[in-house]
């Protein structure tokens, strides 16, 4: 292990003693539970409901007011949707893929078990969804001919109301509720209590503000969700994701109270820091990433458009996963970029054919793949950055330059290239794939800054196969699991978009075996 190895690794393991000391008031009651799940969003809400509809006592903590609407987008192999469809994945295949895209600084065995059990979670969960009226859709139409292999994994469930996003959170809800699950709301996880070498329940904070005593007979899940909302240790264990990204994700509580409530009784975490970054997000021009962060987003930022640094000149190949463009943005003046397309972007994002959640389809689609967006929703969301000053529109490639705060003659001389080089059909500078050369001739112009924005934390806490928590000799720690983003073995370095929805399907997954496993015990 090298100098800097070893540095990264004592300040990994040390970081939160320098937090201060939780201080815990009167305990005013003490309740008994066979299962505790720390944090209700969607690894939370699946090992909680498994294990009550396996026969556990189950008490589910939620720091937030009301439970976190699960990701819609969850990526699974062998459900039997994908049967019906004739879509055949190779196990080993996808497995070695998630492994060399982190550099197999992975457990493989981890990739293995969401390989082998997502499939049933999937079908489990469809048969939930489809008796509550919604319906499944499977994106099976990826490109074939990617420089990056795209995977048919994105399975997506909806109800006509495409715009009530809490019904599946509330489907979900209602079954805890119907299986006994005790939900307390406004009540965060402070600190894990053990007996000897054995984690025995938590010390809670109620909604009247009280401490109270949950013991648990069987185990303590945390599922806090990581810590992307906690500046000072995203700063500190993953820099790069913190000075290189515009905007934070849209969940305040998750502030690292699972990962650091296991680190102080001797818990392992991974050693390389890992991030889910996506490139959406919108800051004015002449903005830099970094802080003070800014709260709307390009939801065209994943979209293989011309992208350009603050000198004006292109410098990457622009059709690659999401963070590759924001790693590539790190090397340029600012770590931002600007997105250039004309008024045909519309046609241009359909031909694009982006998978997972970038996708957007014409209106007649929205039910037949996998998708956030059709083309005129994303029309009034960019007609909303134009109001709001963030998006540039103009009539010459100088005036969106001058607007743009970049040299006119660059830019203009970067647009005529690129130009040629979408009219021979080859990106001879990037290698860019081929149909995704869409050449900007028609006026008005439009541009926006672009830098990441931070979805999630993707290290968390080491663990097994049955979703223990690690010590840092790698041996179990009796009574404590994680699932969700506060376990870690499964990404490193970067997130693997190309297999979509497979942070939340690893999430699922996990949560409905260890929720197994508990109510067996």
């Amino acid at each position: 292990m090298n100098a800097l190895e070893n540095m990264v690794l004592y300040i990994r393991r040390d970081f939160m003693y320098k937090q201060a000391e939780n201080k815990i008031g009167m305990i005013t009651k003490t309740i008994e539970t066979e299962v505790i799940v720390c944090g209700g969003g969607t690894a939370g809400i699946i090992t909680a409901l498994t294990a009550a509809e396996n026969g556990a006592k189950v008490i589910l903590l939620e720091k937030g007011n009301n439970c976190y609407p699960p990701r819609t987008f969850i990526g699974a192999i062998g459900s039997k949707v994908q049967r019906e469809h004739g879509v055949e994945i190779d196990r080993n295949e996808i497995v070695n893929e998630l492994c060399r895209h982190a550099c197999y600084r992975v457990d493989q065995r981890l990739i293995n078990l969401w390989a082998d059990e997502s499939g049933e979670m999937i079908d489990w969960l469809e048969s939930i969804m489809i008796d509550n009226g919604m319906k499944v859709t499977l994106e099976t139409d990826i490109n074939k001919n990617m420089d990056i292999k795209e995977w048919s994994t994105c399975h997506c469930f909806y109800n006509d109301n495409t715009e009530n996003k809490k019904r599946p959170v509330k489907i979900l809800e209602e079954r805890m509720k119907a299986h006994g699950v005790d939900i307390r709301t406004r009540t965060p996880m402070i600190q894990l209590i053990r007996d000897d070498d054995k984690v025995v329940g938590v010390i809670a904070k109620n909604s009247d503000g009280e401490y109270i005593q949950i013991n648990a007979s069987k185990g303590v899940v945390l599922a806090t969700g990581g810590y992307s909302n906690n500046m000072e240790m995203l700063k500190e264990l993953n820099p790069i994701a913190a000075f290189n990204i515009s905007s934070l994700p849209l969940t305040p509580g998750v502030t690292g109270d699972g990962i650091k409530a296991a680190k102080k009784i001797g818990a392992e975490m991974d050693l390389i820091s890992t991030a889910m970054i996506f490139d959406r997000g919108a800051v004015k021009p002449g903005k830099v990433a970094g802080e003070p962060f800014e709260d709307k987003l390009f939801w065209l930022g994943s979209q293989p458009f011309l992208k350009v640094n603050k000198l004006g000149e292109r410098y990457t190949n622009e059709s690659v996963p999401y963070d590759f463009c924001i790693h590539a943005a790190s090397m340029q003046p600012g770590k931002v970029w600007c997105s250039i397309f004309d008024s045909n972007w519309m046609e241009d994002v359909l031909e694009f054919h982006t998978i997972g959640c970038s996708r957007v389809v014409l209106p007649e689609d929205i039910e037949k793949y996998p998708c956030n967006f059709n083309v005129k929703i994303i029309e009034g969301m960019n007609e909303q950055l134009l109001k709001a000053g963030y998006m540039q529109q103009a009539n010459t490639i100088e005036e969106l330059a001058e607007k743009l705060m970049l040299p006119p003659k660059t830019l203009e001389a970067n647009i005529y290239h690129y130009n040629e080089l979408c009219e021979k059909g080859e990106d001879e500078d990037f290698g860019k794939t081929s149909f995704r050369m869409r050449p900007i001739i028609k006026a008005p112009f439009y541009g926006i800054t672009v830098g990441g924005n931070l979805l999630c934390t993707l290290d968390g806490l080491r663990i097994n196969t049955d979703m223990q928590v690690l010590d840092t000799n790698i041996e179990p720690i009796k009574g404590l699991f994680a699932v969700g983003n506060d376990s870690g073995g499964f990404f490193a370095y970067s997130y693997p978009e190309l297999t979509p929805g497979v942070a939340a399907g690893r999430s699922m997954t996990f949560g409905r075996h260890v929720g197994k496993y508990l109510a067996d015990l």
